[in-house]
């Protein structure tokens, strides 16, 4: 599936504690099949955004390494 960037980003601060509060209602008894499908799906999109800014961060901080070595 292609990825498409969003027009907005979360502070790395707030998606670690959206994560708990889905954690938390993902392992609810009472949540729905359908809408812990949907919190899990909201999990993923989330812990692809931390990751993609770290990627982008170690990669800034590589070009700056080669950057100053040169």
């Amino acid at each position: 599936m292609r990825q498409r960037a969003r027009g907005w980003i979360m502070p790395k601060t707030d998606i670690v504690s959206l994560l708990r509060l889905i954690d938390e209602r993902v392992s609810s008894p009472r949540l729905g099949v359908r809408h812990r499908d949907i919190l899990i799906r909201r999990c993923d999109i989330l812990e692809d955004d931390l990751n993609r800014n770290r990627h982008d961060r170690l990669l800034k901080q590589q070009e700056t390494k080669q950057g100053d070595a040169a």
